[in-house]
Protein backbone atom coordinates (compact mmCIF):
# COMPACT_ATOMS: atom_id res chain seq x y z
CA UNK A 1 0.00 0.00 0.00
CA UNK A 2 2.25 2.88 -1.52
CA UNK A 3 -0.36 4.88 -3.01
CA UNK A 4 -0.22 7.20 0.21
CA UNK A 5 -2.97 10.02 -0.50
CA UNK A 6 -1.57 13.94 -0.28
CA UNK A 7 -3.87 15.37 1.89
CA UNK A 8 -3.21 18.73 -0.41
CA UNK A 9 -4.60 17.26 -3.13
CA UNK A 10 -7.88 15.96 -1.29
CA UNK A 11 -10.94 17.94 -2.15
CA UNK A 12 -14.11 18.52 0.13
CA UNK A 13 -16.31 16.97 -3.04
CA UNK A 14 -13.64 13.70 -2.27
CA UNK A 15 -14.23 13.89 1.77
CA UNK A 16 -17.65 13.86 1.22
CA UNK A 17 -18.38 11.74 -1.58
CA UNK A 18 -16.20 9.23 -1.38
CA UNK A 19 -14.38 10.03 -4.94
CA UNK A 20 -10.87 9.02 -3.15
CA UNK A 21 -10.51 6.39 -0.28
CA UNK A 22 -8.30 7.96 2.58
CA UNK A 23 -8.50 4.90 4.66
CA UNK A 24 -5.60 3.06 3.55
CA UNK A 25 -3.44 5.97 4.32
CA UNK A 26 -4.82 5.05 8.15
CA UNK A 27 -4.27 1.41 7.88
CA UNK A 28 -0.94 1.59 9.25
CA UNK A 29 -1.54 3.11 11.94
CA UNK A 30 -4.45 1.23 13.18
CA UNK A 31 -2.64 -1.63 12.33
CA UNK A 32 0.19 -0.71 15.21
CA UNK A 33 -2.55 0.65 17.83
CA UNK A 34 -3.88 -3.35 17.45
CA UNK A 35 -0.36 -4.55 18.16
CA UNK A 36 -0.07 -2.22 20.84
CA UNK A 37 -3.33 -3.25 22.80
CA UNK A 38 -2.55 -7.05 21.75
CA UNK A 39 1.06 -6.72 23.21
CA UNK A 40 -0.69 -5.01 26.85
CA UNK A 41 -3.38 -7.18 27.01
CA UNK A 42 -1.19 -10.47 27.03
CA UNK A 43 1.32 -9.13 28.98
CA UNK A 44 -1.13 -8.71 31.52
CA UNK A 45 -2.32 -12.02 30.96
CA UNK A 46 1.25 -13.67 31.33
CA UNK A 47 2.42 -11.60 34.38
CA UNK A 48 -1.39 -11.77 36.24
CA UNK A 49 -0.45 -15.11 36.17
CA UNK A 50 2.06 -14.95 38.32
CA UNK A 51 0.02 -13.64 40.74
CA UNK A 52 -2.60 -16.57 40.39
CA UNK A 53 0.25 -19.03 41.19
CA UNK A 54 0.07 -18.33 44.68
CA UNK A 55 -3.24 -19.43 44.79
CA UNK A 56 -3.93 -21.81 43.07
CA UNK A 57 -1.05 -23.39 40.28
CA UNK A 58 -3.34 -24.52 37.68
CA UNK A 59 -5.06 -21.38 37.03
CA UNK A 60 -2.04 -19.58 37.18
CA UNK A 61 -0.53 -22.16 34.93
CA UNK A 62 -3.84 -21.72 32.53
CA UNK A 63 -3.82 -17.94 32.54
CA UNK A 64 0.42 -18.07 31.57
CA UNK A 65 -0.56 -19.96 28.36
CA UNK A 66 -3.43 -18.14 27.86
CA UNK A 67 -1.42 -14.99 27.73
CA UNK A 68 0.59 -16.50 24.87
CA UNK A 69 -1.77 -17.62 23.37
CA UNK A 70 -3.39 -14.65 22.89
CA UNK A 71 -0.02 -13.26 21.85
CA UNK A 72 0.38 -15.30 19.19
CA UNK A 73 -3.07 -15.43 17.68
CA UNK A 74 -3.33 -11.72 17.93
CA UNK A 75 -0.98 -11.25 15.91
CA UNK A 76 -1.39 -13.25 13.34
CA UNK A 77 -5.29 -12.87 13.61
CA UNK A 78 -4.59 -8.81 13.47
CA UNK A 79 -2.34 -9.30 10.14
CA UNK A 80 -4.70 -11.79 8.14
CA UNK A 81 -7.37 -9.07 8.62
CA UNK A 82 -5.58 -6.01 7.87
CA UNK A 83 -4.27 -7.45 5.00
CA UNK A 84 -7.97 -8.44 3.80
CA UNK A 85 -8.52 -4.82 4.16
CA UNK A 86 -5.64 -3.94 2.38
CA UNK A 87 -6.75 -5.99 -0.67
CA UNK A 88 -9.53 -4.82 -0.96
CA UNK A 89 -9.06 -1.21 -1.49
CA UNK A 90 -6.29 -2.52 -3.73
CA UNK A 91 -8.98 -4.22 -5.46
CA UNK A 92 -10.52 -0.59 -5.46
CA UNK A 93 -8.13 0.62 -7.40
CA UNK A 94 -7.78 -1.29 -10.01
CA UNK A 95 -11.25 -1.11 -10.34
CA UNK A 96 -11.12 2.21 -10.88
CA UNK A 97 -7.75 2.11 -13.13
CA UNK A 98 -9.62 0.34 -15.80
CA UNK A 99 -12.89 2.11 -15.28
CA UNK A 100 -10.46 5.50 -16.18
CA UNK A 101 -8.60 3.49 -18.85
CA UNK A 102 -12.29 2.75 -20.30
CA UNK A 103 -13.08 6.30 -20.20
CA UNK A 104 -10.03 7.63 -21.99
CA UNK A 105 -10.46 4.75 -24.66
CA UNK A 106 -14.33 6.00 -25.78
CA UNK A 107 -13.19 9.60 -25.47
CA UNK A 108 -10.06 9.25 -28.45
CA UNK A 109 -12.28 7.46 -30.95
Amino acid sequence: MNNKIKFSDLTIKDFFFFNRMITPTFITIVYWIALFFIVIASLTMILGSFALFTYSFSAGLVTFFSGIVTFIAGFISTRIGFELICVLFNINHNIEKLANEKTNSETQE
